[in-house]
């Protein structure tokens, strides 16, 4: 039985964005060498040392697609800056789709306990259509270990193939949960899950095969995120009357998954949301979409849960002038009540109904302080903003930068 939603088209326009306030500060510029990373993609992982890990969608040692299928990299912190490493490059035999251990990352890295990174690939692996791996840290010596832990694959599409942009998420038994962009019983998409048998392999499950048309959503391009009851939220890209994308939940009972569509967008004040859903302890649900709103530059949405039942909707919708098209999900500070995100070229931030424009990047090709900053959530550590750009830099493939808040 699904939820009414409620929908209150409450836009919050601006005229103009407040001044940008903030100093950017360039931690990394990619491509340095043969064999680096370029473009990093994602968004950025901090361990409890301070240590930054991430993917970069192409670059590295191997595969002479692109100049390299995609890395896995470190950058530690030192006294005299950042220093990078590269844990791993993709593709060590084959070309971009034969690539067994996987190739062509485009969804940020999660981590456990014992230090081991998990992620995705978009293609390579046994069924050429993306993996499931997992990258281990050195034990007594040696490099980083790759383990896929699944292979998608076309020829079954039932299963799923092609994973999407959204990072990866993990429960406390250890079971892993995504989404692949394309496949399952009805081909526009799936979330799945990665169960650990304790011989070191997995058992995988589909939670939910997406139907598309105005019932339900299609095409789950970003992750999933949980609330503290263990319910799954995500985004579709299309689906629903509009076709203009939903908001999703995932509840569980009794071993099995109920599918709701708590929102649908409806192709003018908001079309297709290119993020995952950042869920606040208040139940209250954020993102942005890509697309609609004033003169179809996007914009970022709130869904609040109501006492009676539904969510009612508020939105943001960018004027172009203020960014536009962001293409990642929302960093929320409940303390201040306020939320960071990335347009397709600068950093904002939200606060009731006001908005701040950070940062703008430059928009020349090759700008040193980065160029596309949209390709992953940004993360806070310290009282600063860390992010990444796909373009730019001194060597015109990306940075990881920091910024002040």
């Amino acid at each position: 039985m699904q939820k009414k939603v409620t929908c209150l088209c409450l836009t919050i326009m601006l005229c103009a964005a407040a001044a940008a306030q903030s100093t950017e500060t360039v931690l990394y510029s990619f491509g340095a060498y043969p064999g680096d990373g370029q473009q990093p993609f994602g968004g950025p992982l901090f361990d409890a040392m301070g240590n930054i890990y991430g993917v970069t969608l192409i670059g590295g040692s191997f595969c002479q697609v692109n100049n390299g299928c995609g890395t896995v990299f470190e950058l530690s912190p030192s006294a005299n800056g950042w220093t990078e490493s590269i844990l791993y490059s993709f593709c060590t035999t084959g070309e971009q789709y034969t690539c067994p251990d996987g190739s062509i990352p485009q969804a940020g890295l999660i981590g456990d306990a014992a230090g081991n990174l998990y992620g995705t690939t978009t293609y390579g692996g046994t069924g050429e259509y993306g993996t499931v791996f997992r990258l281990s840290p050195p034990t007594g010596g040696g490099g980083w270990t790759e383990s896929v832990l699944w292979n998608f694959t076309r020829s079954d599409p039932t299963n799923g193939w092609l994973p999407g942009y959204g990072r990866l998420n993990m429960d406390a038994a250890g079971n892993l949960y995504g989404t692949t962009g394309y496949g399952g019983a009805n081909g526009v998409g799936t979330v799945f899950e990665l169960s650990p048998k304790g011989d070191g392999t997995y058992t995988f499950s589909i939670l939910h095969s997406f139907v598309g048309g105005k019932g339900d959503g299609a095409h789950p391009l970003y992750g999933v995120s949980f609330d503290k009851a263990g319910n799954l939220y995500g985004t579709t890209l299309y689906g629903g009357p509009a076709n203009a994308g939903t908001v999703y939940e995932l509840t569980p009972s009794n071993g099995a998954w109920t599918a709701t569509v708590l929102y649908h967008f409806n192709g003018k004040s908001g079309s297709r949301p290119w993020s995952d859903v950042s869920v606040a302890s208040t139940g209250n649900l954020y993102g942005t979409f890509e697309m609609g709103g004033y003169e179809q530059n996007g914009g970022a949405f709130e869904l609040a849960p109501q006492a009676e039942s539904g969510y009612k909707e508020f939105s943001f919708e960018f004027d172009g002038q203020d960014g536009g098209q962001p293409e990642a999900g929302l960093l929320v500070d409940e303390a201040t009540s306020s939320a960071y995100g990335t347009t397709t070229f600068g950093v904002f931030k939200l606060q009731g109904r006001n908005e701040t424009v950070l940062y703008n990047f430059c928009q020349v090709r090759g700008c040193l302080d980065g160029e596309y900053p949209s390709t992953g959530k940004l993360v806070e550590r310290g009282g600063l903003l860390y992010g990444e750009t796909a373009a730019g830099g001194q060597f015109n493939a990306g940075v990881l930068y920091s910024l002040t808040k």
